[in-house]
């Protein structure tokens, strides 16, 4: 079982025991829930779309309106086929309805490429060579970090003794000093040798 038929799993074990043991109502926001999550993010979730190009250009897409994405792709493959005429229908009266806008053959691709990018494809390399907005942002405070950074160290070593100071002065632990009462004389054992 793939991760993506999970929501699926989740809502057909929630009507099973809607219809069984009658607890519709965690059925219907199982449902209610699914289908407004879902449709939020396909046609209405606005997101910045990660750039491949070398032109560094920033943009955003409305919706999600790649093939991964459809409805029915969180279901089992057997039953896709009448799920995407299903969805087709309800997306075309939307559309006529003019509740949608129709995702464009550009709005698709861009989809289609932002889920390999994010799925990790032959893509996401070349993302690494190129600037994209994400990475600017992070070059960018991590700019002002290393700026801050070094602001407080130089704040610390201007208000800091200088090493010599630290140790000429009296030492927090006290000092031992020995300094012998006479002249230290060879002893006569050591004499008669």
């Amino acid at each position: 079982m793939r991760v993506k038929h999970f929501p699926a799993v989740f809502l057909l074990l929630n009507t099973i025991s809607g219809i069984i043991l009658g607890t519709d109502t965690a059925m219907l926001l199982a449902w209610i829930g699914f289908v407004s999550s879902w449709t939020y993010l396909r046609f209405f979730r606005v997101s910045p779309v990660v750039d491949i190009t070398s032109t560094g250009d920033s943009s955003t897409s409305r919706g999600d309106a790649s093939d991964t994405f459809s409805f029915a792709a969180f279901w089992p493959d057997i039953v896709q086929p009448y799920l995407e005429i299903i969805g087709e229908v309800v997306y075309k009266t939307l559309v006529s309805f003019k509740i949608l806008t129709p995702f464009t053959a550009e709005d698709v691709d861009v989809g289609n490429m932002q889920a390999t990018v994010r799925s990790g494809g032959d893509v996401l390399p070349s993302l690494l060579n190129r600037p994209s907005g994400r990475r600017d942002d992070g070059e960018r405070r991590r700019a002002l970090a290393m700026a801050a950074l070094e602001q407080r160290m130089q704040n610390n070593t201007s208000t800091m003794k200088p090493p010599t100071a630290a140790l000429t002065g009296p030492s927090p632990l006290g000092e031992t000093t020995y300094e012998p009462d006479e002249p230290t004389r060879p002893s006569a054992a050591v004499a008669q040798t």
